[in-house]
Parts: C-alpha cells; sequence; structure tokens
C-alpha cells in the first residue's frame, strides 16, 4: 500500500485561500494545518499584557 504525496501549496496559492477562508490556517513547508480559534476571555488577556507591556516599554529608553 502506497501513501499519496501531500500536494504542495505555494505561500501565493495559500495567501489567496486565507483571504476567503471562514476560519483561519498556519501554512508551514508547503503544508496547510488548522488553527483552533481562541476565545474571548484569551483574547481579552492577550490585549490586557501587550497593553501593559506597551506602557512599561514607554518608560524605558531603548538601549
Amino acid at each position: 500500500m502506497s501513501l499519496q504525496p501531500k500536494p504542495y501549496l505555494s505561500p501565493e496559492d495559500y495567501l489567496a485561500l486565507e483571504r476567503s477562508a471562514e476560519f483561519k490556517s498556519e501554512y508551514f513547508d508547503g503544508e496547510i494545518f488548522a488553527m483552533a480559534g481562541a476565545s474571548e476571555s484569551h483574547n481579552i488577556i492577550t490585549l490586557n499584557v501587550g497593553a501593559e507591556l506597551r506602557q512599561q516599554l514607554k518608560k524605558r529608553p531603548c538601549t
């Protein structure tokens, strides 16, 4: 029994598919992998952590 080779997808083809896709996916080495959606709580926490980091970094010189 032989396995069928997985079709290679170019980055351009992937981007064209992703623009119209209902669900987001990840592209790696010519393959597409489904991504799990984040919960609303996860998105709020991520936004809050990013905002706090930004505020802390604004108080420091860039070295």
